[in-house]
């Protein structure tokens, strides 16, 4: 059995338990999961593909221009090219199927296709009732099998090593859009499809941005350059953020970099299976807070990662997950004060059975 079709046994047992006769997976994340199908959406609403999951059956419906291209890469599901709209095509898929129980995913179904698929099913005579269904793939995604994490191995390996030959070459002068072409370039050279997310790099006061765009701003010396970067590794995603500096570092980065590097290895050190995720921020929150920057770390210590860069489980002050073995997560606290710039410094583990595995390797400057 493929692996993507032992998902599929896995899922119908969470189908199962909801009572469900059908459910309709409209997220592309989701779908790709499940199937090995590649084609990309366009968002918000040209999706490449919607997927129905029985207790017997499996249908991939499709535009025609991708009906080779994901009988191809899900040679174990029935591929049905698309008639129509999605409303119409998918109504006639859960006819035939005989579905009246039909599970959605709410948070990626557009209100249109929605209720035109209702209208659909109505004008059919179909008797049918919708079941918001989110979360029942993702529990599966949230723990990674031995062959997901040879994937996210190689994802972050590739990162590392664009990590190690970009950081050397950033001089002052340079602007944030050519060291982030460069890191791209980097992704490809060393066999990545492209970055997992829009690469960051952040100079100066555009580090005290947790998100930013790289623009035409120049590096000067001495100040902080955020940079957020990870590739995609056959589906699968990479995230590393390194603070980098040319020549001497300023004053306040003196400060303020021990300190988001010391918290990142606080809450490594204290990571361990059981625990929440609100522990695990607390273990590098506190740190900062101790030393006056509990205001300055504005957000989650980290995410979850695999086919998408955010995904569960959650660390943050009010998250409930519980680590478990299988589970990739990020440590990424900082520190960001608008008027200067800011720090991030982030690694990424795997939670094991007796422990942890720290997965990013790419070095970290010293003050």
């Amino acid at each position: 059995m493929s692996e993507t079709s032992e998902r599929i046994e896995r899922l119908r047992s969470l189908i199962a338990e909801q009572q469900l006769d059908c459910l309709l997976i409209t997220h592309p994340s989701n779908r790709y999961y499940l199937t090995g199908f590649t084609a990309e959406d366009i968002a918000p609403n040209e999706s490449a593909g919607h997927l129905f999951v029985t207790a017997s059956d499996v249908v991939l419906v499709t535009g025609g221009v991708n009906v080779t291209q994901a009988e191809a890469q899900a040679p174990d599901i029935r591929v049905v090219k698309r008639e129509g709209g999605w409303p119409q095509a998918d109504a006639t898929i859960l006819t035939e199927l005989g579905a009246h129980r039909i599970g959605y995913e709410a948070q990626a179904m557009l209100v249109g296709v929605y209720h035109g698929i209702g209208e659909q099913l109505d004008e059919n005579g179909h008797t049918y009732e919708w079941v918001a269904a989110d979360g029942l793939v993702e529990q599966l995604r949230i723990v990674k099998s031995e062959s997901e994490i040879a994937l996210l191995r190689k994802a972050f390996e590739i990162t590392s090593a664009a990590f190690e030959k970009v950081a050397p070459t950033i001089q002052a002068g340079q602007t944030e859009a050519e060291v982030a072409w460069k890191i791209h370039q980097a992704f490809v050279e060393l066999g990545a499809e492209g970055p997992s997310f829009p690469t960051i790099v952040a100079a100066g006061t555009h580090a005290a941005r947790p998100h930013h765009e790289p623009g035409e701003r120049v590096i000067r010396e001495g100040e902080p350059i955020v940079i957020d970067m990870g590739a995609r590794y056959h589906g699968y995603c990479a995230d590393l953020t390194r603070t980098v500096w040319v020549g001497e570092p300023d004053e306040k980065l003196r400060e303020v970099y021990p300190i988001v590097a010391a918290a990142v290895e606080e809450a490594i050190e204290r990571i361990q299976p059981g625990m929440t995720g609100a522990d695990m921020d607390a273990a590098a929150r506190s740190y900062i807070d101790a030393r006056g920057y509990g205001e300055a770390f504005n957000h989650g210590l980290g995410h979850g990662v695999g086919v998408r860069v955010h995904e569960g489980p959650s660390a943050s002050k009010d998250s409930k997950d519980v680590l478990a073995p299988g589970h990739v997560i990020t440590v990424e606290p900082g520190i960001y004060l608008p008027e200067w710039g800011g720090v991030r410094v982030e690694d990424v583990v795997l939670i094991t059975e007796d422990g942890i595995e720290v997965l990013t390797t790419a070095p970290k400057q010293r003050i």
